[in-house]
Protein backbone atom coordinates (compact mmCIF):
# COMPACT_ATOMS: atom_id res chain seq x y z
CA UNK A 1 0.00 0.00 0.00
CA UNK A 2 0.98 3.73 -0.23
CA UNK A 3 0.85 6.95 0.87
CA UNK A 4 0.47 10.41 -0.69
CA UNK A 5 3.45 12.55 0.73
CA UNK A 6 3.91 16.64 -0.19
CA UNK A 7 6.66 17.81 1.01
CA UNK A 8 7.82 21.56 0.97
CA UNK A 9 11.62 22.27 0.44
CA UNK A 10 13.26 25.87 0.56
CA UNK A 11 14.85 27.21 -2.27
CA UNK A 12 18.04 27.06 -1.35
CA UNK A 13 17.95 23.19 0.11
CA UNK A 14 16.53 21.90 -3.46
CA UNK A 15 19.54 20.85 -4.62
CA UNK A 16 20.67 18.99 -1.50
CA UNK A 17 16.82 17.70 -1.20
CA UNK A 18 17.27 16.41 -4.82
CA UNK A 19 20.20 14.21 -3.76
CA UNK A 20 18.15 12.99 -0.50
CA UNK A 21 15.25 11.76 -2.72
CA UNK A 22 17.49 10.03 -4.70
CA UNK A 23 19.40 8.08 -2.33
CA UNK A 24 15.88 6.91 -0.47
CA UNK A 25 14.23 6.90 -3.94
CA UNK A 26 14.33 3.43 -6.60
CA UNK A 27 15.46 5.55 -9.67
CA UNK A 28 17.83 7.97 -11.37
CA UNK A 29 15.03 10.31 -12.11
CA UNK A 30 14.19 10.54 -8.35
CA UNK A 31 17.07 13.76 -8.26
CA UNK A 32 14.38 15.72 -10.38
CA UNK A 33 11.91 15.42 -7.48
CA UNK A 34 12.17 18.89 -6.72
CA UNK A 35 11.47 21.47 -9.18
CA UNK A 36 11.52 25.59 -9.33
CA UNK A 37 10.38 27.08 -6.25
CA UNK A 38 7.30 28.52 -7.31
CA UNK A 39 5.24 28.71 -3.95
CA UNK A 40 6.24 30.92 -1.69
CA UNK A 41 5.25 31.56 2.64
CA UNK A 42 3.79 35.10 3.84
CA UNK A 43 7.12 36.28 3.88
CA UNK A 44 8.51 35.59 0.45
CA UNK A 45 10.40 32.78 0.86
CA UNK A 46 9.86 30.46 -1.48
CA UNK A 47 9.69 26.79 -1.57
CA UNK A 48 9.68 23.79 -4.38
CA UNK A 49 6.90 21.30 -3.59
CA UNK A 50 6.81 17.21 -4.34
CA UNK A 51 3.74 15.28 -4.17
CA UNK A 52 4.14 12.05 -4.42
CA UNK A 53 3.32 8.19 -3.48
CA UNK A 54 5.44 6.32 -1.37
CA UNK A 55 5.48 3.09 0.29
CA UNK A 56 4.27 3.21 4.02
CA UNK A 57 7.71 2.62 5.53
CA UNK A 58 8.70 6.22 3.90
CA UNK A 59 8.93 7.84 7.53
CA UNK A 60 11.75 5.00 8.22
CA UNK A 61 13.27 5.15 5.30
CA UNK A 62 13.61 8.42 5.85
CA UNK A 63 15.31 8.41 8.62
CA UNK A 64 17.92 5.30 8.07
CA UNK A 65 21.42 5.81 7.32
CA UNK A 66 22.34 6.92 3.72
CA UNK A 67 24.18 5.61 1.27
CA UNK A 68 24.64 6.15 -2.47
CA UNK A 69 21.93 3.76 -4.01
CA UNK A 70 23.11 1.03 -6.71
CA UNK A 71 20.86 2.86 -9.26
CA UNK A 72 23.23 5.98 -8.87
CA UNK A 73 26.76 5.31 -7.29
CA UNK A 74 27.87 8.56 -7.57
CA UNK A 75 25.15 10.53 -5.26
CA UNK A 76 26.11 12.87 -2.89
CA UNK A 77 25.16 11.52 0.32
CA UNK A 78 26.78 14.65 2.20
CA UNK A 79 24.34 16.96 0.62
CA UNK A 80 21.38 14.16 1.19
CA UNK A 81 22.50 13.85 4.67
CA UNK A 82 21.93 17.75 5.36
CA UNK A 83 18.52 17.42 3.45
CA UNK A 84 17.58 14.53 5.77
CA UNK A 85 18.72 16.59 9.08
CA UNK A 86 16.73 18.91 7.93
CA UNK A 87 13.33 16.86 7.63
CA UNK A 88 10.71 17.15 10.07
CA UNK A 89 7.73 14.58 8.65
CA UNK A 90 4.03 15.26 10.32
CA UNK A 91 0.52 12.96 10.03
CA UNK A 92 -2.70 13.98 10.43
CA UNK A 93 -2.65 11.51 13.70
CA UNK A 94 0.85 12.22 14.83
CA UNK A 95 1.03 14.01 18.58
CA UNK A 96 2.97 16.57 17.68
CA UNK A 97 2.06 19.78 16.46
CA UNK A 98 2.47 21.23 12.82
CA UNK A 99 5.84 22.35 11.86
CA UNK A 100 6.12 25.41 10.39
CA UNK A 101 8.36 25.60 7.35
CA UNK A 102 11.01 27.66 7.44
CA UNK A 103 14.68 28.20 5.34
CA UNK A 104 16.33 25.71 6.92
CA UNK A 105 13.45 23.16 7.31
CA UNK A 106 12.07 20.32 4.92
CA UNK A 107 8.09 19.97 6.16
CA UNK A 108 6.56 16.32 4.69
CA UNK A 109 3.02 15.95 5.36
CA UNK A 110 1.67 12.43 5.00
CA UNK A 111 -1.22 10.84 4.32
CA UNK A 112 -3.36 14.11 2.95
CA UNK A 113 -4.15 15.13 -0.64
CA UNK A 114 -1.65 17.82 -1.94
CA UNK A 115 -4.85 20.57 -1.79
CA UNK A 116 -5.17 19.83 1.88
CA UNK A 117 -1.30 19.24 2.49
CA UNK A 118 -0.51 23.30 0.70
CA UNK A 119 -2.76 25.22 2.70
CA UNK A 120 -1.16 23.78 6.00
CA UNK A 121 2.15 24.16 4.63
CA UNK A 122 1.08 28.02 4.90
CA UNK A 123 2.20 28.63 0.78
CA UNK A 124 0.46 30.00 -2.17
CA UNK A 125 1.87 29.82 -5.77
CA UNK A 126 3.86 33.11 -6.80
CA UNK A 127 1.85 35.61 -8.70
CA UNK A 128 3.01 35.71 -12.26
CA UNK A 129 4.33 39.12 -13.47
CA UNK A 130 2.49 40.35 -16.73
Amino acid sequence: MSIRITIACPEGMVSDANQFALCVGNTPADVQTFGAATWEDGSGERYALASLLAGEVFPQTAAAVLQAPAHSPDADVAGAARAQAALQIWAPASPDSFPEVGSGRLVAVIGLDAGLAIPLLGLSPVPVED
